[in-house]
């Protein structure tokens, strides 16, 4: 039987000679006859001092099969001790990707001109628009909220490069926040003070103010409009008269608007919630006015209207 390779191992010393020696041993051990005993006594001692056929490359161990074997010098050195392990690292935190800082407020600083307030938010929308306000008695595009009144109102203009003279309006309550309501969009605003000839707030024109209570309100009046095939009108031209028996999904937003809040706002967060729902179901689709031409489409059905409104109340927690 042939030794296993778990024999060759244990036969193996530290040198070539224990080496050579410890095959030796085995071969005396398994040879019987003298005749062939004394040849084989002779090879091994010839094996044992180094002696190997003329071009034969010495023999490669069993641990590493195919390579020659080390220069004697080499092979004689004592082994160098293995290298102590190196510990594997602990396992890393779980990489989690931090939210993205939210874009500081805008410092805006307008000064006191011919009984108007002029100046600027700086770098906002895109562009930087100067602004002009004058002090007023009262919101003139609806309420915003129910549970409070706004302490300071003003109205003017935004001059911005599509529209020069695009109209403002800014309510302030208790403590100096309140909302700008431009024709992009209504805007947080905060911190407003005065400071003799100058007027200071802080402007986040990062996203617009989410919907209110009054907006859920709105949203389930425009509901109540459009609830039959008769009461829908899919020629929408945006165009609504009060005396109007049928309603496109914006004239519903409008009158509901109206309605509930006592004036209209383009830009109002429960008209841009609608328009955020009409953009995620008609992606792709070429349209201008977002509520008119998904209220006009041929494949759009009163089925999908009442569900634009319906996802927007659910989103405000209906």
């Amino acid at each position: 039987m042939m030794p296993t390779a778990t024999t060759k191992t244990g036969l193996r010393l530290c040198g070539s000679e224990g080496r050579w020696s410890g095959r030796t041993i085995r071969a005396v051990s398994r040879l019987r006859s003298p005749a062939v005993f004394l040849p084989a006594l002779l090879a091994a001692s010839l094996l044992s001092a180094g002696w190997t056929e003329r071009g034969t490359p010495p023999p490669a161990p069993a641990s590493d099969p195919g390579k020659g074997q080390p220069a004697p010098q080499v092979a004689a050195a004592a082994a160098a001790p293995a290298p102590a392990p190196v510990p594997a690292p602990a396992p890393a935190a779980a990489s989690v990707s931090a939210p993205a800082p939210a874009s500081a407020p805008s410092p805006c600083e307008l000064h006191a001109l011919a009984g108007r307030w002029v100046g600027s938010c700086g770098r906002i929308l895109d562009e930087t628009p100067t602004l002009t306000l004058a002090q007023a008695t009262a919101i003139t595009s609806g309420a915003w909220r129910r549970d409070a009144k706004p302490t300071a109102v003003w109205a003017g203009t935004m001059t911005v490069e599509e529209a020069p003279n695009a109209p403002l309006e800014l309510e302030v309550y208790a403590g100096g926040s309140g909302v700008l309501r431009t024709v992009f969009g209504w805007y947080a605003v905060s911190g407003l003070a005065q400071a003799g000839q100058t007027l200071h707030f802080q402007l986040d024109a990062s996203r617009e103010v989410p919907p209110s209570a009054l907006d859920r309100e709105i949203l389930e009046r425009a509901a109540a409009i459009v609830t039959s095939e008769s009461a829908w009108n899919r020629a929408d031209n945006r165009k609504c008269p009060p005396a109007a028996t049928s309603w496109s999904l914006y004239c519903a937003m409008e009158r509901a608007t109206i309605e509930v809040t006592g004036a209209f706002h383009h830009r109002r967060p429960a008209l841009e919630l609608v328009r955020q729902i009409v953009d995620e179901r008609s992606a792709g689709r070429p349209y201008h006015h977002r509520l008119m031409d998904y209220n006009n489409d041929p494949t759009t059905r009163l089925a999908d209207v009442r569900g634009v409104i319906a996802d927007a109340l659910s989103r405000l927690g209906h």
